[in-house]
């Protein structure tokens, strides 16, 4: 039959096309999955004479093919671009490549629908289903495009020398730097650190339980936490339960999470000295950035946002089930040059317990940690932390961006669980906040959990949105 015969020679090209295209992985595996999917019933009409078929299969068919020829065009067209073309067409690539799967998601429904395909794969294609899919494959591509860009611009390299490297490829390459006469060493990985590696060393404040240095480790610029009167002298403990604590780390890597580089062990006095080695960003925590810079630009404040964004989806997203921080507020989000925000703050809690003595008395804080805890958290005790509870968290962290302030300033325990709770009320935002900002952070501060987006909504919200409004932001 020549129409099917049409449809699986195109087909065989554009798999052709796909193995050859290093970018956006997500929406070009999602896009041939579902070419494969129509196929195999496609497949089965070859026996069959065109004369049997009926008029709406054959329409059906003929609108199939018609699918397939733009899917090559696109696929060819994105092929030919070099390393900085695409680059600068990204988010028109990643856009095309959406909405070809969308169509690829309703056409599917149509023909298999045509074709009474059984009820397994029909599912597949269901609207919701097909939705879910794209917004959370779009995420993932716009995400690594992200990471990809940032490592590229951190690393000051020419755009042409990296044409065809992955980006978790590039960037553990990228990362490994020696100094002259040095064997190189692999550092990506999250190790135990020899203190004579870690240079240049200079005081920046001290707490009650550590002192906090900048310094290098390979060239690259760390802090140091050097923990003060540590509860334990036992190192074998301490290793075991930081090597513990690090398996899932090894698996976050990203230019919007805090690198954690490892722990340094100096046992060459009479008692141990155990500090933790991360990535340095010198501007500190996202809350003093903003205490301390209240006129920043619309276009900086919306940065920030997507990079906050970017860091908790990764996070969410890495490994076989969704990762929660469980402690979501502006002080966990670091701010490096440039005014790229990092995710830090999470994990290495047993490993800190276990060297750290508990400080005495209460801690004075600048946010009550109840302006961060949903209105089911602040109801019950008892209310399992979850990600709707996060999305909550974030939500009043992306309120701190775009307005500067501190939430419920002034409010005690009581206060803030009547406003909250009983009162459902959400701090307001400013007149001049961009509508897209607006609405994802009311959609982030819902009363009801199940209205909260997940972070793949959130990234797609405030990348795709913040596009469409750049024209519009106020400087």
């Amino acid at each position: 039959m020549d129409i099917v015969e049409r449809i699986l020679a195109v087909a065989k090209i554009i798999y052709g096309q796909y193995q050859q295209m290093k970018y956006c992985k997500k929406q070009k595996e999602r896009l041939v999955k579902r070419m494969e999917t129509l196929l195999r019933p496609i497949e089965l009409l070859q026996a069959q004479s065109i004369s049997n078929l009926s008029s709406s299969l054959k329409w059906m068919l003929q609108n199939m093919l018609d699918l397939l020829l733009e899917a090559q065009e696109l696929f060819e067209k994105h092929n030919s671009h070099n390393m900085l073309e695409r680059f600068m067409k990204a988010g028109e690539m990643l856009e095309e490549f959406a909405a070809l799967n969308e169509r690829f998601g309703d056409m599917g429904q149509g023909l298999l629908l045509q074709l009474q395909v059984e009820q397994k794969v029909l599912v597949s294609f269901e609207k919701c289903v097909v939705s879910k899919e794209c917004c959370q494959d779009l995420a993932e591509d716009k995400v690594c495009w992200m990471e990809m860009a940032k490592a590229l611009w951190m690393d000051g390299r020419n755009l042409s020398t990296e044409t065809t490297q992955h980006t978790k490829t590039y960037k553990r390459k990228s990362k490994s730097r020696t100094t002259e006469g040095q064997q190189e060493e692999a550092h990506t990985e999250i190790t135990e650190i020899n203190k004579h590696f870690l240079t240049k060393m200079t005081f920046l404040l001290e707490m009650k339980d550590h002192i906090l240095y900048k310094g290098e480790y390979y060239r690259s610029p760390v802090a140091i936490k050097v923990f003060k009167n540590p509860v334990t002298i036992n190192t074998k403990k301490v290793r075991q339960i930081f090597e513990e604590e690090v398996r899932t780390l090894k698996r976050l890597e990203s230019s919007y999470i805090v690198r954690l580089y490892g722990i340094c062990i100096d046992e060459s006095g009479l008692v141990p000295q155990f500090s933790i080695v991360t990535e340095f960003c010198e501007k500190g925590t996202l809350r003093e950035v903003l205490r301390k810079e209240q006129d920043l630009p619309w276009k900086v404040r919306s940065d920030m946002a997507s990079d906050a964004a970017a860091g908790l989806y990764r996070l969410h997203h890495t490994g076989d089930k969704c990762q929660l921080h469980c402690c979501i507020n502006s002080s966990k989000f670091l701010v490096a040059k440039g005014y790229c925000i990092k995710l830090s703050g999470f994990k290495l809690d047993q490993t800190e317990s276990s060297i750290s003595r508990k400080s005495k008395g209460k801690v004075s804080r600048e946010v009550s940690s109840l302006a961060y805890i949903c209105p089911e958290g602040l109801a019950s005790l008892h209310h399992p932390y979850n990600l709707a509870s996060e999305i909550y968290s974030f939500g009043i962290v992306l309120w701190e961006i775009a307005t500067g302030k501190l939430p419920f300033t002034g409010c005690n325990s009581q206060e803030i669980y009547n406003k909250v709770y009983k009162k459902k009320v959400q701090e307001p935002l400013g007149e001049d906040c961009p509508p897209y900002l607006q609405k994802i952070i009311n959609q982030c501060r819902s009363y009801e959990p199940s209205k909260r987006p997940t972070t793949e909504v959130i990234v797609n919200q405030l990348l795709i949105d913040q596009d469409d409004s750049s024209n519009n932001l106020i400087s």
